[in-house]
């Protein structure tokens, strides 16, 4: 019975990510409309999900393979890539069409992804290259800056933040299977909710 209820849970959300994902961005100042905040709390909470740091171990970082000088200079410079791209994110919220606020962001993934990979740190890596792939859709025109990217986003940002703050930490990270399938299924149009 609790797969069949996972499963209805995932259909239901699934289809009220795919109604939201049709709709703009809407500025700020306009009032929502009635349906859309009815199904604000179930976008919000699927987001939440997809994007927490479920599974993040409770140990030390196991610094055998990696080269702690390298990571110490990943972990200065990631941060701050983070933080430019929180701000050009919150441009790019007010001006969704401002396509050199994108660049900038996909400039920052991928210099990001580069950083983590080279100091031998692949799930800050694998997340950034998933949130990359949905900014070159969206630079394509295979994807448009709705309010369900937006959010994503700016989760997807947050779980970054989190695992480089682990990683100064020397906390262990784990894979974030489930942020990163997010930004799968929002590049191919799925929508995936992951089973926690």
């Amino acid at each position: 019975a609790r797969i069949d209820a996972e499963e209805v849970a995932a259909r239901l959300a699934r289809e009220t990510a795919a109604a939201e994902a049709a709709q703009p961005i809407a500025p700020v100042e306009e009032p929502a409309v009635e349906a859309e905040a009815e199904s604000e709390p179930a976008v919000a909470q699927m987001l939440a999900d997809a994007m927490a740091g479920h599974g993040d171990p409770d140990e030390a970082l196991d610094l055998t393979d990696l080269d702690p000088e390298l990571v110490d200079i990943f972990v200065e410079e990631g941060g701050d890539l983070l933080d430019h791209s929180d701000g050009l994110l919150a441009a790019l919220r007010e001006a969704p069409g401002e396509r050199e606020h994108l660049i900038g962001m996909q400039r920052d993934l991928h210099t990001l992804k580069g950083g983590a990979r080279m100091a031998g740190l692949a799930p800050i890596g694998d997340l950034s290259h998933a949130m990359e792939s949905l900014l070159d859709a969206i630079s394509e025109n295979r994807r448009v800056m709705d309010r369900i990217t937006v959010e994503s986003l700016e989760r997807g940002f947050d779980r970054l933040h989190g695992l480089v703050q682990r990683v100064a930490k020397r906390q262990a990270i784990a894979m974030p299977a489930h942020a990163i399938a997010r930004f799968e299924g929002l590049v191919s149009g799925d929508l995936p909710v992951t089973e926690r």
